[in-house]
């Protein structure tokens, strides 16, 4: 006649051989709650610091193409021919911004001050992917009319502010232009870019009275989809060739390989600090197999009395199984919890710090842990139900 396999028993006396030696069994589980907690903050870290160094780097434009001048002579720098022909001629371009860029000074209480002066079109806005934190960005109209405004940065307006005499103009290449709003990039370049702190950005046309040659300096051109950046940065190249003499040379240059490289370097380092994490679960799993062993010899016995009155094989393999699984997924179960909460904690003392904690590392932590526990209790439970029933009567 078949029975069903009493597995509410195997947990029942499992539990109960765990609690005659509680301390042991806390004290081993410590060891999975440190390795599973370095786990689950690793996977943590990997994927938050993943998703802002990407997010930094999409800040600045993931479809941006850069076009500036290298070699070329003063006769045959960039023109806006060249602008209207990206523009025209180049599938798959989104929107395309012109550059000249000019380096007055200004004297703020005393102090000569380098602005950098950005005279572009309406379309930077969007290739370079601003936020305008206050008023207006320039517009047709100002291009147009050639309008005497200008767009600031957030540092440059803050410095202003403490000037008494300010009264939201400022005097540049000694023209007064009215300041119509504040703007910052998304992502913090660290003056690797053409905005710094000091700058300011006005209507290109205005800008040819300082710089009165037809040249452009770069060219900020936008694709469609990020899909389409290398072919674009290519086609460009292509045009330029067939625009320009063949010494003259433009660098043409794309986000696309730096979020590419981001991306694998924190791949790189994710998958470093995973393997010294796993070292430590790996080093709680032989502190677990080692126990069930030393527990497997005291109770050599009692195996051998369970054997005798006809416990199965089977039987006996699950009952210490689920002993090594209780203090490895115990302990994976409250480092999981531990691991969880350090992130989670980090906004209560930074509120505009905020850690997503995805779903994956949760489940990849405890899942580790068990598959731990499954594979280094697997030998004390295999010596356990392989015992000779008559030699572990004998045993004292």
């Amino acid at each position: 006649m078949k029975t069903s396999f009493p597995i509410f028993e195997i947990l029942r006396t499992a539990v109960q051989a765990l609690l005659r030696n509680w301390g042991r069994a806390v004290l081993t589980s410590l060891s999975m709650v440190v390795g599973t907690a370095s786990l689950v903050l690793v996977v943590i870290a990997g994927i938050s610091g993943r998703a802002y160094t990407l997010e930094q780097i999409q800040g600045v434009g993931t479809n941006l193409i850069s076009i500036n001048n290298e070699s070329a002579p003063v006769a045959d720098r960039l023109s806006p021919g060249d602008v209207e022909a990206i523009r025209k001629e180049v599938p798959g371009v989104g929107n395309v911004a012109p550059l000249i860029t000019s380096f007055p000074t200004l004297t703020l209480d005393g102090v000569s001050r380098r602005v950098t002066l950005i005279g572009t079109t309406p379309e930077y806005r969007e290739v370079r992917n601003l936020r305008i934190l206050e008023g207006t960005f320039i517009d047709d109209n100002d291009m147009r009319l050639r309008s005497k405004v200008c767009v600031i940065t957030e540092p440059f307006r803050r410095r202003l502010a403490r000037d008494p005499f300010y009264d939201g103009s400022i005097t540049l290449h000694g023209i007064r232009f009215t300041v119509i709003g504040i703007f910052s990039e998304r992502a913090n370049t660290f003056g690797q870019t053409e905005v710094a702190e000091f700058s300011a950005v006005m209507p290109l046309p205005v800008v040819r009275y300082f710089k009165p040659d037809d040249s452009i300096d770069s060219i900020y051109v936008s694709a469609v989809n990020m899909g389409l950046v290398p072919q674009v940065t290519e086609e460009i190249e292509r045009l330029l060739i067939a625009r320009h003499r063949d010494q003259d040379f433009y660098s043409v240059i794309n986000l696309a390989s730096i979020l590419e490289a981001a991306g694998k370097i924190s791949l790189g380092l994710t998958l470093v600090l995973l393997v010294i994490a796993a070292i430590s679960l790996v080093a709680s799993g032989i502190s677990i197999m080692n126990i069930m062993l030393i527990t497997v010899t005291e109770r050599t016995r009692e195996i051998g009395i369970k054997k005798a009155i006809g416990a199965h094989r089977k039987v006996l393999l699950t009952e210490f199984l689920v002993e090594a699984l209780i203090l490895s997924c115990g302990g994976g179960l409250v480092g999981t919890l531990l691991g969880v909460a350090a992130p989670f904690s980090v906004r209560f003392f930074a509120p505009d710090i905020r850690i997503d904690i995805p779903v994956l590392a949760i489940v990849f932590g405890f899942g580790v842990t068990l598959l731990v526990g499954l594979t280094f209790g697997m030998l004390p439970a295999l010596r356990a139900s392989r015992m000779n029933p008559v030699e572990a009567l004998r045993y004292e």
